[in-house]
C-alpha cells in the first residue's frame, strides 16, 4: 500500500511539473523515501540520506569533512567511531536502527520534547506559523498561541517555501520518509507538505528538501487539529529571487510572491502571499497604478518595481 501511495505521489509530481512548465520552474522536493542500508561500496553510494548522516555525525563531532552526500572512506570511519562511542558493533553499515541511535545521541545535546497525544483540541480556528529560523511550529487558536512543536525545515540548498499557504490534502500511514501523516500545502512551484519522519534526529534542524518534518507522535496530534483549508505561514531564510521579467496577471511563482510582499509593505492588499497573481493581486495592482498615474494594464513592470523598491 505504501508503494502505491509513493507511486501516486510520483505521478502527481510529474503531472504537476508538466502542467506548470510554462508558468514557473518546478523544483524537486520531498525526498521522503524508505530507509535503505548504507555501506562502503565501489562506486561509493550517494544520496540525500548520506548528506543527513554526515550532517548529524558532524553535529556530534565525529565527521570533519564536507557534506558531499557520498558514503566515502571518511564518512565510513566517522560512522564507525560513532558506533564505537555507543558500544555498538563497529560494522560501518547504516541501518534503520542507526537513525534512532543518532536521534538519541543528538537529543542529549539539544533536548527536544515531543507532545502528549492527549492534548486537548483547540477550540477556535486553527492556523499555523512555521518559523524556519527557530525550527519551530506554533499552532494558533483564534489567533492566540495554543501549542508549539519542534520541526525540521529545508536544508540550505533546498529551503522551505516562505509564504502564506493552505492545507489542500491530508492522508495517513504513508510510512517511510513521510512518517505516519501527510498534509500537503498549496505551494505552486513544487510538492511540499507537513509530515512525519523516519529520521527523528533531523527534528530541530535544517535537513529536509523543503517539507516540514515532525516527530511522528507530534504529527498525529496536529493531523487531528488541521482541516482542509487551514492556513500555514512559513517564515525563514530564502534564496534571492531575480526579477527578470514583467509580471502579468495569471502568473505563478516566487517572483509573484515577492511582488505581493512588497505591495503589502506599501499599503496595498494583494491577499495571501502565495505566489499567484489572482484577483486580490490584480486589485492591488490596479490601485497602485491609479495612485501613481501609470498605464492601467495590471502589469508589474520596471516602473512598478521602482516604486516598490524591488531589485
Amino acid at each position: 500500500m505504501n508503494l502505491i501511495r509513493i507511486f501516486t505521489l510520483c505521478i502527481l509530481i510529474l503531472t504537476f511539473s508538466l502542467s506548470n512548465s510554462l508558468a514557473v520552474e518546478v523544483k524537486e522536493n520531498c525526498d521522503c523515501q524508505d530507509l535503505r542500508q548504507i555501506s562502503l561500496q565501489q562506486p561509493a553510494m550517494k544520496g540525500d540520506d548520506i548528506w543527513e548522516l554526515q550532517y548529524q555525525l558532524k553535529e556530534l563531532g565525529f565527521y570533519k569533512g564536507a557534506l558531499n552526500s557520498t558514503y566515502d572512506w571518511n564518512t565510513y570511519l566517522a560512522f564507525r567511531n560513532f558506533q564505537y562511542s555507543k558500544g555498538l558493533e563497529e560494522t560501518g553499515v547504516v541501518t534503520e536502527q542507526t537513525w534512532l541511535d543518532l536521534a538519541d545521541e543528538l537529543n542529549k545535546r539539544l533536548p527536544i520534547e515531543t507532545s502528549n497525544n492527549k492534548l486537548a483540541l483547540p477550540k477556535g480556528e486553527v492556523s499555523i506559523l512555521v518559523n524556519g529560523y527557530k525550527r519551530q511550529m506554533i499552532v494558533y487558536s483564534d489567533g492566540e498561541p495554543f501549542h508549539t512543536f519542534p520541526v525540521a525545515v529545508g536544508k540550505p540548498s533546498t529551503k522551505s517555501p516562505v509564504g502564506e499557504w493552505a492545507v489542500i490534502a491530508k492522508d495517513k500511514d504513508w510510512g517511510g520518509g513521510f512518517g505516519v501523516r501527510w498534509m500537503r500545502l498549496n505551494v505552486p512551484w513544487g510538492i511540499y507538505g507537513i509530515h512525519g519522519t523516519n529520521k527523528p534526529g533531523s527534528i530541530g534542524r535544517a535537513a529536509s528538501h523543503g517539507c516540514i518534518r515532525m516527530f511522528n507522535r507530534d504529527v498525529k496530534v496536529l493531523f487531528e487539529w488541521v482541516k482542509i483549508g487551514t492556513r500555514v505561514k512559513i517564515i525563514g531564510p530564502r534564496d534571492k529571487v531575480e526579477m527578470k521579467y514583467d509580471i502579468r496577471p495569471g502568473r505563478v511563482g516566487e517572483d509573484v510572491l515577492i511582488l505581493q510582499e512588497e505591495l503589502r509593505k506599501h499599503g496595498f492588499n494583494p491577499g495571501y502571499t502565495d505566489g499567484r497573481f489572482g484577483k486580490d493581486s490584480k486589485q492591488a495592482m490596479e490601485e497602485l497604478k491609479y495612485l501613481y498615474g501609470l498605464t492601467d494594464d495590471l502589469v508589474a513592470d520596471k516602473n512598478v518595481f521602482y516604486i516598490l523598491n524591488i531589485k
